[in-house]
């Protein structure tokens, strides 16, 4: 029997991180689409951010929707 995989989904405040951070508590492999899959960079040239450039994006909430 193969592997089974589940996608976690809802709206804004259903829980789904809470319910990922349970699973992965209990040994499960869980992906973090926001913390994993994530690609944060310039806006204007695309390229990667690195170090405080980009802690400041993930802090900045009006980043992206000021672009």
């Amino acid at each position: 029997m193969g592997i089974r995989n589940y996608l976690i989904e809802g709206l804004s405040g259903a829980g789904k991180t809470t319910v990922a951070e349970e699973l992965q508590r209990r040994g499960f492999h869980v992906v973090h689409g926001d913390r994993e899959l994530a690609y944060y960079g310039d806006p204007e040239t695309g390229e990667p951010l690195q170090g405080l450039a980009r802690e400041s994006v993930m802090t900045n909430i009006t980043f992206g929707h000021e672009r």
